[in-house]
C-alpha cells in the first residue's frame, strides 16, 4: 500500500459514523419525533378547550404599590376590548374580580375557510382576581379603560380602618 492510499483508507474509516455516533444520532431522532407528537397532542388539547369555552386566560398585570400615594393601582393589558365587555366585581372575601371575553373579529360563517399563517391572539374568556384591603367597598374601587389598558385602583387602606391596625393593603394576584 502506499502512503495515499493509506490516507485515503484512513478518511473512509474516519468519515464513517462509529457505532455510538449512530445510537446518539437514533437518539435525537427519536426525541424530536416524541417532542413534536407531545406538542401536537398539546396543541389539540387546547384547541379543543378553547373551542369548548373552558379556557380561561389571565391577562397581564402590573400593580403599582407607590408609599407616596393613599391608593393602589392595577393596569391590565386589554387590548381591543371595550369597557362594556370588561366585568369588575368586588367579592365578598376582599378579591376584586375581573373578567370578561374576547371575540374574534372574523365572522363566524367565515371561521372555517380560513387558514392562518401565525394566530397569536388570544381569544375567549379572561379571568383575573386581586386581593384587596378588607373591608374595601365597591363605591371606593376606581375603573377606566384607555388604549386597551384597564387602570383599576383601590384605597392602601379600607375608610373604617386606622393606618395603625390595618394591613398594608398587601397584594396577591
Amino acid at each position: 500500500m502506499t502512503v495515499t492510499s493509506v490516507a485515503l483508507v484512513a478518511r473512509k474509516l474516519s468519515s464513517q459514523p462509529s457505532q455510538e455516533d449512530r445510537f446518539r444520532a437514533l437518539d435525537r431522532a427519536l426525541a424530536r419525533r416524541y417532542v413534536h407528537h407531545i406538542l401536537r397532542e398539546q396543541n389539540v388539547a387546547l384547541e379543543k378547550r378553547i373551542r369548548q369555552g373552558s379556557l380561561v386566560y389571565k391577562p397581564r398585570l402590573e400593580i403599582c404599590d407607590d408609599p407616596s400615594s393613599s391608593r393602589i393601582t392595577a393596569t391590565l393589558e386589554l387590548p381591543g376590548m371595550k369597557s362594556e365587555d370588561v366585568r369588575v366585581h368586588l367579592d365578598k372575601d376582599d378579591t376584586l374580580l375581573i373578567s370578561g371575553e374576547r371575540r374574534s373579529r372574523m365572522p363566524s360563517d367565515q371561521a372555517g375557510d380560513v387558514n392562518y399563517l401565525a394566530k397569536e391572539i388570544k381569544y375567549g374568556r379572561f379571568e383575573r382576581v386581586l386581593r384587596v384591603p378588607k373591608g374595601t367597598m365597591m363605591s371606593t374601587v376606581s375603573a377606566a379603560m384607555n388604549d386597551g389598558l384597564l387602570l383599576l385602583s383601590w384605597p392602601r387602606v379600607s375608610p373604617g380602618a386606622t393606618a395603625s391596625s390595618s394591613d398594608s393593603g398587601a397584594l396577591q394576584a
